[in-house]
């Protein structure tokens, strides 16, 4: 496991790899602003995580969902007695504490049980914006006065094209044009960074997303099997895909427009 340390001015990037991640080429970030941590990375990144929340003074933590590279130090945190500001859905799934696949559990580890609600984050001039579509849980994190955005898992690159069995595309496109509206001038994104003029990417990805989804209907409408449709439109099946066994797929992106035609 490592931890990155990243400084965009007043912004700090943790950015956490794990050998599981780095064999896939991923990694995730938490970030920290005005001493406030948006997300708390995943379990394997327990320890490293625990000393920069004491290095950096954080003083409490914002959760955009539940999925484990992100939640996966909410219950030690909590535990400590760190003020955490998440969703009431999202406290439920952590203290269900869900089944998670093997290949998740490799590259990011399962967290542990939330065993009670963590005391309330008095987030100042944070603001949190509920944005479903990843997760039903899903919220990004807005501060207005440098008008920078904290979007989660909601932007992910204008191409990214693999998706959960349980996400929505339709829903993304919809929350991507809330964060829009926002007007951005900086936005973090905890898988891909920094990214430096957000308006143009977020419109990007609502155009290249929604023009993607017309297509594969097309195409559905047309016939085509779903292996075609991610051979001739997606570009073919990540590996991802494979060690996932489909769980977290290009195919899925497929499957949510499928699914759309017949409800």
């Amino acid at each position: 496991m490592s931890l990155r340390v990243w400084r965009h001015g007043d912004v700090v990037r943790l950015e956490m790899t794990s050998v599981g991640s780095r064999a896939v080429g991923m990694s995730v970030s938490a970030y920290v602003i005005d001493r406030v941590m948006i997300d708390t990375g995943f379990h394997h990144a327990r320890r490293a995580l625990a000393a920069a929340v004491r290095s950096l003074g954080v003083r409490g933590v914002i959760v955009t969902h539940w999925h484990e590279d992100h939640a996966g130090n909410v219950a030690a945190l909590s535990a400590q007695g760190l003020p955490i500001l998440l969703r009431p859905d999202t406290a439920e799934i952590l203290a269900a504490r869900p089944f998670i696949q093997l290949y998740r559990r490799f590259v990011w580890g399962r967290p542990p049980r939330l065993a009670a609600r963590p005391s309330a984050l008095d987030a100042g001039e944070l603001q949190v914006i509920h944005t479903p579509g990843h997760a039903e849980d899903h919220q990004v994190v807005w501060h207005a006065p440098t008008r920078t955005l904290f979007s989660g898992d909601l932007w992910l690159g204008v191409h990214a094209r693999v998706l959960h069995t349980s996400e929505d595309p339709y829903q993304i496109v919809e929350s991507l044009r809330v964060v829009l509206a926002l007007e951005p001038e900086r936005m973090f994104d905890a898988h891909r960074g920094f990214v430096s003029t957000p308006v143009d990417a977020i419109r990007a990805k609502i155009d290249w997303l929604g023009g993607t989804l017309d297509e594969i209907a097309h195409r559905i409408a047309q016939g085509w099997s779903d292996a075609e449709i991610v051979r001739r439109v997606l570009g073919g099946e990540e590996l991802t895909g494979r060690l996932s066994r489909g769980d977290y797929s290009r195919r899925n992106l497929v499957r949510a427009v499928r699914g759309r035609g017949k409800s």
